[in-house]
């Protein structure tokens, strides 16, 4: 698992992407099956894409900090992030996305969204997120797909587990739908495990 091989690797060189990146970015992002095209250049100019080349020449990891504007005030997205299959740190990777998103919106909403994917890949990216610092808070509907959508700044109480699923599981959005969250996890010999707690 990339939770316990992390810790082997030594190179991590991540800063943020400028408009001199854009084709490195596209690179990326081909190479991942994500979006890119024209409007990347735009989007590295607002210093909002965090990327590391990881000691090498081609960029391994890139993931957007969005703007977010609502009737409840401002906030961050953390777009899903790309990177190659090569790329280990990526809960560093992560944390540090989050640690300058809240030093850009500390008192302001940060949100991160990733793909419900049902696969080891899916499964270790989701655990991932939350050893980083986030918060799993809602599985919502998106055209043929489910979205995880995880948050900062949210108390988590502590107390007894009201329940433990698997990522897959249906029951997983409606206990989020009634007031549970998501901080910690486990594994199983079916894979992730989520513990659902009352947030406080």
């Amino acid at each position: 698992m990339l939770l316990m091989t992390e810790t082997n690797l030594d190179v991590f060189h991540a800063q943020l992407l400028t408009p001199q990146d854009a084709p490195a970015m596209d690179q990326l992002c081909a190479a991942c099956g994500t979006p890119g095209g024209p409007d990347t250049a735009a989007l590295l100019q607002t210093n909002a894409v965090l990327g590391d080349y990881a000691g090498t020449d081609t960029l391994q990891a890139a993931i957007a900090m969005l703007p977010m504007f609502g009737a409840d005030g401002q906030g961050i997205v953390l777009a899903p992030p790309a990177f190659t299959a090569q790329y280990l740190p990526v809960r560093r990777f992560l944390a540090m996305a989050l640690g300058l998103a809240k030093q850009r919106c500390a008192s302001y909403h940060i949100w991160a969204a990733l793909p419900l994917t049902p696969t080891p890949d899916g499964e270790e990216l989701c655990a991932q997120y939350l050893a980083s610092g986030l918060t799993l808070r809602a599985v919502v509907p998106l055209d043929s797909q489910q979205l995880l959508v995880f948050a900062a700044h949210t108390p988590v109480g502590r107390g007894s587990t009201v329940r433990r699923v698997h990522l897959q599981d249906p029951a997983l959005s409606r206990l989020l739908e009634r007031g549970g969250a998501v901080a910690d996890f486990g594994w199983d010999k079916q894979g992730l495990v989520l513990s659902v707690r009352r947030m406080e």
